[in-house]
């Protein structure tokens, strides 16, 4: 992505962010954004920058908070999805942008679902790829979704969130950078099965320093980039999880108002077939229950579909998008 089409603007609250923006080329086309997830940037974009770009869409896509070189507050509260929902909105309006297109990834799906709650007047309808709509969840506890996860699907679905979330985490990974690179891009993704989710798994695997190989769709120059992206450290980023096991989401999920849970808007999930902790099957029966007009893609890739499947992925965002 051109170095020179980054911008930065300091929000409301006094957060510098980074983010990528690419004027329009066709002025009757919406504008998108995009928003990354963990463990990523916004150059995870990369190949939906060059797709869209190409058909003449205005893009903008951020470093998210604690990622790139957008700020990196170490305090969870800093986190609360709520705030940074503002920051995204903070950057649209220094762009003079009303009627919106959001797409996300990851912990990218988690602020678009409350852009969606908070500031619906500014979009046009709302992507997610892998990670589905998640609705407002105030009563949420983590012990409940370990049990409710294993009891579903055989193994806790949350227990990289669990590590993450302690004190040496953010050490551990930096002590162990190509294996935690390895495994949240596995050449197998089902290897998230016995080594990433179920509690204990991602913090064993990391201290025995284990490897996969690269995924077809990465490179050694991928993974540079992406040591490089991660310099600074995993302190802030890990913040994301903390705010989720800590409870701070949860009680921030309580100033969203109930009559806004359901999605009124068009909606796509991008499902990944593969993608063993966000189960597609979950995803999907989630996205009928809480859009009522939600459609559904699913593909047969991991977490990293819009890299791994990007043309697929690229032509059912396109088909979706124009329908609008």
């Amino acid at each position: 992505m051109e170095p020179t089409l980054y911008k930065t603007l300091t929000t409301s609250r006094g957060f510098e962010y980074q983010y990528y923006h690419l004027p329009a080329k066709d002025a009757s086309l919406p504008a998108l954004l995009f928003l990354h997830g963990f463990p990523a940037t916004s150059c995870l974009w990369w190949k939906q920058v060059a797709f869209f770009g190409g058909h003449g869409f205005r893009l903008v896509v951020p470093d998210m908070l604690g990622f790139g070189k957008t700020s990196k507050p170490t305090n969870p509260e800093a986190y609360k999805p709520s705030l940074i929902c503002k920051d995204i909105v903070d950057i649209l309006d220094a762009e003079g942008l009303d009627k919106v297109v959001a797409i996300g990834h990851d912990i990218g799906s988690k602020i678009v679902s409350r852009l969606a709650n908070l500031h619906e007047t500014r979009f046009l309808g709302y992507a997610f790829l892998a990670v589905p709509y998640s609705a407002p969840r105030p009563m949420h506890t983590m012990e409940f979704t370990a049990y409710a996860t294993k009891k579903m699907c055989g193994y806790e679905l949350v227990g990289h969130i669990l590590f993450f979330a302690e004190d040496t985490s953010a050490n551990i990974i930096e002590g162990h950078l190509e294996s935690f690179f390895s495994a949240m891009f596995p050449n197998d993704p089902k290897m998230w099965v016995t080594e990433v989710a179920p509690i204990g798994a991602l913090k064993a695997w990391l201290e025995a320093d284990k490897k996969t190989p690269l995924p077809p769709y990465l490179s050694p120059k991928h993974m540079q980039h992406w040591f490089d992206a991660f310099k600074d450290g995993f302190e802030a980023p890990l913040c994301w999880f903390k705010a989720i096991v800590a409870g701070v989401n949860a009680a921030d999920d309580k100033a969203v108002p109930p009559d806004k849970y359901i999605i009124k808007q068009p909606v796509l999930f991008a499902a990944a077939s593969h993608d063993y902790i966000s189960r597609s099957v979950l995803g999907i029966a989630t996205t009928k229950h809480n859009c009522l007009e939600g459609s559904v893609r699913e593909f047969s890739g991991g977490r990293w579909l819009m890299v791994s499947h990007d043309g697929e992925v690229n032509g059912a965002l396109f088909n979706w998008i124009m329908d609008l």
